[in-house]
């Protein structure tokens, strides 16, 4: 190994030999025959996970009330109700460290961001004839704001690059009096609205070591110059505005309602949204997560097939051009394995939810690749004698 550091800058030479990359290969094969049942079991999951978020839904949105925010319904306690009013609080919500606060303010948060170092790599390898193989990998270090804390203790070259602790952290602070007409919002109901607008800090008093920089507290020297460890917060607040919400009525205040399965609805918005459109969105969202959930359940199964044949990848490795023929036909078996697996386990949790749409899901598979064998079946030619 040989390394080489100019600056904020840090390349590293590493060479492997063939035997400690085919030992490293097999470590390689029983994650990958871990991480099979394991993206199963996130595919069968997430299609649960669906079909109880669309049966909830689609419950929801045959059964929900309108409600009328002048006056409590007694007869609609313990119902899912749907209504549209001015949200206004008498108790703004408020930051009780900085002090900031604002007329009407039902949600408030603090953004918290701090100048620290960030460490990217970059990796270049080369593979030799007998298997070895060299990389080359480049470290670089820049400084970034981030609200998150970059933890440097694990930084390759933390000398010169050590980031402080965050003094203080990001927070939110919702009023706890909010009322829309009559009713009371529970805060889980009122935290389904995200504060968007900026709200200026000039009028209070920063604490000490802090200044006011625009619309924001700074803490640091010059803010034009930042040092590693300034801090700069800034606050976003949720104003008295109009919004619609759907949620269950418990004896005049709206909480979280639990449908199918313990699926909790508790739909917000700003302006007057009818409650169609809001189950609409929220059954939108709950696909895209869908979606998002198996495309990872798949893609962790292509992975862990591969895996599985990196010791025969690596057997080829003594000639590099043989590797990345193995390579290549190894790609295609995990595909060939990896979609067949993901559609089946797919199919199987929508036979044990929604049986009926399950057997239709492979019925549906198995007569495309009959009718793809059809296709391609090649026609038979008679010759006919004159």
């Amino acid at each position: 190994m040989s390394d080489n550091f100019s600056g904020n800058q840090y390349t590293e030479v590493t060479r492997t030999g063939y035997f400690s990359r085919l030992g490293g290969s097999i470590i390689a094969m029983m994650v990958g025959f871990v991480l099979i049942p394991g993206s199963i079991v996130l595919l069968y999951w997430n299609e649960g996970r669906a079909v109880t978020a669309y049966q909830a839904l689609s419950q929801g949105a045959s059964s929900v009330v309108e409600a009328q925010p002048a006056s409590v319904d007694a007869a609609l306690n313990g119902k899912l109700v749907h209504l549209s009013g001015k949200l206004a609080t008498e108790k703004p919500a408020r930051d009780p460290i900085f002090g900031v606060s604002g007329d009407g303010l039902l949600r408030l948060k603090r953004s918290v961001e701090m100048y620290q170092w960030k460490e990217s790599k970059h990796e270049h390898t080369t593979q030799s004839v007998g298997g070895s193989k060299e990389t080359e990998t480049t470290y670089w270090y820049e400084r970034v704001w981030s609200e998150t804390p970059i933890e440097s203790s694990g930084f390759h070259e933390l000398m010169g690059h050590r980031n402080p602790g965050f003094p203080i952290k990001s927070q939110s602070f919702n009023t706890d009096a909010a009322k829309l007409g009559a009713y009371n919002v529970d805060a889980a109901v009122l935290n389904g609205l995200s504060p968007t607008t900026t709200i200026p800090v000039n009028h209070v008093t920063p604490p000490s070591g802090y200044q006011v920089e625009g619309d924001e507290f700074y803490r640091g020297h010059a803010p034009s110059q930042p040092e590693i460890g300034d801090i700069r917060v800034e606050f976003t607040g949720l104003p008295s505005e109009t919004v619609s919400f759907v949620a269950a009525n418990s004896a005049g205040t709206l909480t979280p309602f639990h449908g199918v399965h313990g699926y909790t609805i508790a739909l917000a918005k700003p302006g007057i949204v009818p409650a169609a459109e809001l189950f609409a969105e929220k059954q939108h969202e709950e696909n895209i997560w869908t979606w998002i959930l198996r495309g990872i359940g798949f893609v962790l199964m292509l992975i862990a097939f591969l895996l599985i044949a990196s010791p025969m990848t690596t057997l080829f490795a003594v000639l590099p051009f043989l590797e990345g023929i193995a390579s290549a036909g190894a790609f295609i078996i995990a595909l060939a394995l990896s979609v067949p697996i993901t559609l089946l386990t797919i199919a199987v949790a929508w036979i044990a939810h929604r049986p009926l749409l399950g057997i239709l899901l492979i019925a549906g598979a198995i007569g495309s690749v009959a009718l793809l064998r059809t296709l391609h079946r090649k026609p038979a030619f008679r010759v006919i004698s004159a």
